[in-house]
């Protein structure tokens, strides 16, 4: 039998993993290499770095990892050790895309301006930005993308002109090597081109924002609105930061509990095609029913659905309380306490939608976010 840690922050692990072998489930933020000499398949988050330091004299001979992100893994190492290794990339996109809506959705001007002909700025067209466009798209917005790496397609390729937009929302890899670098990408110079016509957003990594530019540029004059879900030094976060940005939520965009579940079985059907083992389906169905006024604007339904299933004002809320709370209190205990007792939190997407007439902004959102419209006169 195969001895399997699993950080105990991913959900259904003893019973999707179990058929495998031993689970023991763990602190991701605290697992050290004593814990793990003695596993055979590794399965962390982004809070656990894989490298030498933790997987030397181990039999680790696989390692999965509950993220679309990699940069807690030491990719180098594990190829050149011969470590198979599996991302969950995709799981927790519409997390975070509704995460974003949710952000917008609080600062009813810009998602005015979103819908009166501003621009929706995208930089990073991974599977959270090109489901970030795509809904978008179809919701009628305008969209401009940066990513060096893809072919953006229609949508202009520009950085400036991107962040030139009435809302920035970022999803790019934090990489600090290569052509095109991501960390400081928003450096102090490109900082200081952004003004209070326009709402800043990461909830990619906290490292693609200069913290320490940041919060001098929200210090100087017709300062832009930021929401914060990603800081740099996690969990030890800038403090400083925290009173002067609009939103400030502890890197908890993609915490849906549907995709961390989407995360986890992504996780087990790779270990199963590693040890060549067939596994059963996992339903995901939504069980959501929403109700909704169809005489509503296609702004206003989409801030109605949006906040019905998820505050994000509440987790603003949370954080801030924490972080007076632990005012006196080294390290950053606080912020990852709020990650591993967030509420649950459940997406949009598929569920049943309730409403007195089918209206084309209701066939409009029901195609984007693939809900089930139900006539309630019918």
């Amino acid at each position: 039998m195969l001895n399997i840690l699993v950080d105990q922050n991913i959900p259904l692990a003893s019973e999707l993993f179990r058929p495998f072998g031993n689970v023991t489930l763990v602190d991701g933020r605290s697992l050290g290499a004593a814990q793990v000499q003695g596993a055979d398949v590794l399965l962390v988050r982004s809070v656990t770095r894989v490298d030498e330091c933790l997987l030397s004299g181990s039999k680790v001979q696989f390692v999965g990892s509950a993220t679309a992100g990699y940069d807690h893994l030491d990719l180098t190492y594990l190829q050149r050790g011969k470590i198979p290794y599996a991302l969950a990339s995709g799981a927790n996109a519409e997390s975070v895309v509704e995460y974003v809506l949710a952000a917008i959705c609080s600062q009813p001007s810009f998602l005015e301006k979103l819908f009166t002909g501003g621009k929706l700025g995208v930089v990073g067209y991974g599977h959270v930005g090109r489901r970030l466009v795509e809904v978008a798209t179809c919701l009628g917005m305008n969209v401009g993308v940066y990513d060096p790496f893809v072919d953006c397609g229609a949508y202009t390729n520009d950085l400036q002109q991107v962040l030139n937009s009435d809302v920035i929302s970022l999803h790019c890899e934090l990489t600090d090597h290569g052509r095109f670098p991501s960390k400081h990408l928003l450096s102090k110079s490109r900082l200081d081109t952004l003004g209070n016509h326009q709402l800043l957003i990461n909830a990619a990594r906290g490292g693609v924002i200069d913290n320490v530019a940041l919060l001098d540029r929200l210090q100087q004059p017709n300062a832009p609105v930021v929401v914060l879900d990603c800081w740099e030094n996690e969990p030890s976060i800038h403090q400083q930061l925290v009173p002067m940005v609009t939103i400030a939520t502890p890197h908890i965009a993609g915490y849906s509990y549907d995709g961390k579940v989407r995360g986890s079985v992504m996780l087990r059907d790779a270990l199963a095609r590693h040890l060549a083992c067939q596994t059963s389906d996992v339903l995901l169905d939504s069980d959501l029913c929403l109700n909704l006024d169809s005489s509503l604007s296609l702004a206003l339904s989409v801030s109605n659905l949006v906040t019905n299933i998820y505050r994000i004002e509440s987790d603003d809320a949370r954080f801030r309380s924490a972080l007076a709370d632990a005012a006196s209190e080294s390290g950053g205990r606080w912020f990852d306490d709020l990650r591993r007792n967030y509420p649950t939190r459940r997406e949009l997407l598929g569920a049943k939608l309730v409403a007195d007439a089918r209206t084309d902004s209701l066939e409009q959102l029901a195609q984007c976010f693939k809900l089930q419209l139900i006539d309630r006169s019918s």
